[in-house]
């Protein structure tokens, strides 16, 4: 018995000891907005008593595409696709609840209702009744979710390494989400967050880590201690994933594309072609240089495809218009 109590005080010790040398607090929110918000940037009361930052870029008149970034990730992730795109196509991003500038949702809500609730509150504020969403990751399961719950506000999916597919295979999650799913983790977390942490998880995203930049992972790094963030990153970890709406994802209506990275360790491509297998109609492309995040690592060939994609969907639709016309 006192050896179980000197171990346990031990620990405790121990505890307090990191806590104190390697806490990291909170950046502050003023100083990140002014940082990582560019002239694009803008705010919309979300009705609950936060507020959703999102960009609305590209070219106004052309196809909107509505672009959903992954868990712990945020809207800059897509900045090179926006910059590849913005030419042809409108190009709306948002940090949603518990990431970027957007900060927790006031509730503690982070169900993928909730999530696709701010996707369209952005749909609404820029004027856009219907889009193609683009999601990795947690946003593309929150994309093909958003098929099923609101078809009407989408006009194609693009799922990007996205998370949700039921298999065999096991999923191992990076260093940080492992981390998270602990009941230590969960402790420490919230305070404790080196920069070295960000920089590994980071790295297991990567097919080639030496494309990753220091500016990138600082960016990472401190958007992640945006006040609340954290906390809702625990939080978002013991949300209910729902895996049961898997079986439905047959019954999407939209046409689906589908990018993956081939050296993703977070998400297999068994998982791609899961989705292949369960989805009619839908096209898979795989990347062989790339991981879980191609739009960041290899943004060339996903902006092209995109593009492409996009381009021969709307001439389809003009031509079935066209026939139920002349009918």
């Amino acid at each position: 018995m006192k050896t179980t109590f000197r171990t346990l005080l031990a620990l405790i010790v121990i505890l307090i000891a990191a806590f104190f040398i390697f806490r990291t607090p909170d950046t502050d929110r003023a100083d990140m907005i002014a940082k990582y918000s560019n002239d694009a940037s803008q705010f919309v009361e979300d009705g609950a008593g936060g507020q959703i930052h999102y960009r609305d870029e590209g070219n106004k008149e052309g196809p909107a595409i509505l672009l959903i970034h992954g868990s712990n990730s945020l809207l800059q992730t897509w900045e090179p696709v926006v910059a590849l795109l913005g030419d042809k196509y409108r190009l709306i991003s948002l940090d949603l609840y518990g990431h970027g500038l957007t900060g927790p949702q006031a509730n503690g809500n982070y169900s993928a209702d909730t999530n696709i609730a701010a996707a369209t509150k952005v749909l609404d504020t820029v004027g856009v009744e219907k889009a193609y969403w683009v999601g990795n990751s947690m946003g593309g399961w929150l994309s093909w979710r958003a098929g099923l719950a609101v078809p009407e506000r989408v006009s194609g999916l693009v799922l990007i390494d996205a998370s949700g597919a039921q298999t065999d295979e096991k999923v191992k999650p990076y260093l940080a989400a492992r981390l998270a799913r602990s009941s230590i983790g969960q402790l420490l977390l919230p305070e404790i967050t080196p920069k070295f942490l960000v920089r590994s998880s980071l790295e297991e995203n990567f097919a080639q880590p030496e494309r990753l930049t220091d500016e990138l992972v600082t960016r990472y790094w401190e958007l992640l201690r945006f006040p609340g963030n954290r906390q809702a990153s625990v939080a978002r970890g013991k949300t209910a994933r729902e895996p049961e709406k898997w079986a439905e994802v047959g019954n999407l209506k939209m046409p689906v594309l589908l990018l993956w990275g081939e050296q993703d360790k977070v998400i297999p491509v068994s998982h791609a072609k899961a989705f292949e297998e369960a989805i009619p109609g839908s096209k898979l492309i795989i990347y062989k240089d790339a991981g879980h995040l191609p739009m960041e690592e290899t943004p060339d060939q996903v902006a092209r495809d995109i593009g492409i994609w996009i381009e021969g969907t709307e001439a389809l639709k003009v031509q079935e218009a066209e026939l139920e016309a002349a009918s």
